[in-house]
């Protein structure tokens, strides 16, 4: 399968959208129980990180069939086919809680590894007129055709299976599309004023709800970097917010990480299609 994958309209049914789901297959299925989401027409698309942390990473990778259930590759992802290769990222990766994989037999090792080295890092999508963007973490230079052509550029040594972490090119553009946070980061210490401090996650999350209304506020200028070039609209994961959260065009989906009262960023592009509003 390509690095990118276009994927056409649904006319069946309808298209949601999640942030990360971190090895938590139970709160997906009970948040799509509530959408009363149809496999027989309804479609999936999951924006990495899929595995890790949670109990059910195995489970949630089986999921993934890329007709019904889409995944993108997400750095947790990255990090498990880094581990496989390399025994210093398998440590990296187990100390993320990648713990669950280097458990099972080698041959379940390289067969999960061979499915995933198999997903896109990109997926563009048909959503009724408008051209929707997914990737995990961030685009090159705020321009979503100058990340597919990077994409293309490392399509073949990727396909050949080259080394995540050897291959100069493959390594620097999984930096940017699967691990890098400078979007996020000027959310929330331009956008939000949060600066560099340490705070306590309830502390962040206090703030961010408290700060919300700036993101309306602020000058087209502070914005510019959140208005991604030649796409509709940009739905990101990898980066921690206590809400789902618009700016621009592009949208945070990363809401979920098992804590009490949580829930997972659950998306209905079909329906709603000018808000970042989890459904409920």
């Amino acid at each position: 399968m390509s690095l990118f994958l276009n994927v056409d309209r649904n006319l069946a049914g309808r298209d949601f959208v999640v942030g990360d789901l971190h090895g938590h297959l139970q709160q997906l299925n009970k948040q799509l129980r509530e959408v009363a989401f149809d496999p027989a027409c309804d479609r999936l698309f999951c924006l990495g990180d899929l595995v890790d942390r949670g109990p059910d990473s195995e489970s949630l990778l089986a999921m993934v069939d890329q007709k019904t259930y889409f995944g993108i590759l997400g750095n947790h992802e990255a990090m498990m086919i880094a581990g496989s290769e390399n025994p210093e990222t398998a440590l990296r990766h187990r100390a993320n809680g990648g713990d669950w994989f280097y458990r099972l037999p080698q041959a379940q090792q390289q067969y999960l590894v061979s499915q995933v080295r198999r997903w896109p890092w990109a997926i563009e999508l048909d959503a009724g007129g408008r051209h929707i963007g997914l990737i995990h973490a961030n685009v090159l230079g705020g321009s979503w055709p100058r990340t597919l052509r990077a994409l293309a550029v490392i399509e073949e040594s990727w396909s050949s299976g080259v080394s995540l972490e050897e291959d100069e090119r493959v390594a620097n553009t999984a930096e940017q599309f699967l691990w890098d946070r400078s979007l996020a980061s000027q959310l929330y210490r331009r956008l939000l004023g949060l600066g560099d401090a340490k705070r306590t996650p309830a502390e962040y999350r206090r703030l961010f709800l408290e700060r919300l209304d700036t993101i309306a506020q602020a000058e087209p200028k502070a914005l510019a970097p959140f208005r991604i070039d030649g796409i509709d609209a940009l739905y990101l994961g990898h980066n921690f917010v206590p809400r789902p959260v618009a700016v621009g065009n592009c949208h945070f989906l990363d809401t979920y990480r098992g804590e009490e009262g949580e829930r997972l960023a659950l998306v209905c592009l079909s329906e709603s299609p000018g808000t970042t509003e989890p459904l409920s």
